[in-house]
């Protein structure tokens, strides 16, 4: 892949990324209003969650394009410890659903009534998780498919390939 192909793919990453952070939540409220739905609050946290994850590869995405652009080899040396608190502050996120509908559960004072759709919600969170910390489960192009064609497993993802060599830098320094 030449350059200039790089940045378009990085471009259209970022681009389509923000954009869900704001389609994402938008469609659910619209499906909400449509089947009258009055529970919010679970389907409210599980679009939180995706567009918190969104905005974070978004900015992924970002620093890549910019990385490529002014060609540089690293991302910014503030990367690792922000990402690092993203990916804990996700994990944070993603415990809260649980123990909310498990305290609803037991608790009838606590409004947190959450139905099968709540939870497809919040799993696509969870999944949204993976992809971006863990292992690449979107598969938009022929090299992706490819690759998986191939070797029959996930590739890790890149935000997971950039943290590691990262993390490895900045132990490198100390």
């Amino acid at each position: 892949m030449d350059r200039e192909h790089i940045i378009r793919r990085l471009r259209y990453l970022r681009n389509w990324e923000f954009v869900n952070v704001f389609l994402m939540p938008l469609f659910i409220c619209m499906s909400l209003v449509v089947f009258w739905e009055k529970d919010w609050l679970p389907f409210g946290l599980g679009a939180f969650l995706i567009s918190y994850i969104l905005a974070q590869g978004t900015f992924y995405w970002h620093l890549k394009l910019r990385s490529v652009q002014e060609n540089r080899g690293t991302l910014p040396p503030y990367f690792h410890r922000l990402f690092t608190f993203f990916k804990r502050s996700n994990i944070a996120l993603i415990a809260l659903y649980p123990i909310l509908a498990v305290a609803g559960w037991l608790l009838p004072g606590l409004h947190f009534h959450a139905p099968v759709l709540a939870h497809l919600v919040y799993g696509f969170g969870v999944l949204e998780q993976v992809n971006y910390y863990y292992y690449q489960l979107s598969h938009d192009n022929a090299n992706d498919i490819r690759y998986l064609l191939k070797y029959k497993r996930l590739r890790r993802s890149p935000l997971w390939v950039d943290l590691r060599k990262a993390g490895r830098e900045k132990s490198e320094e100390t």
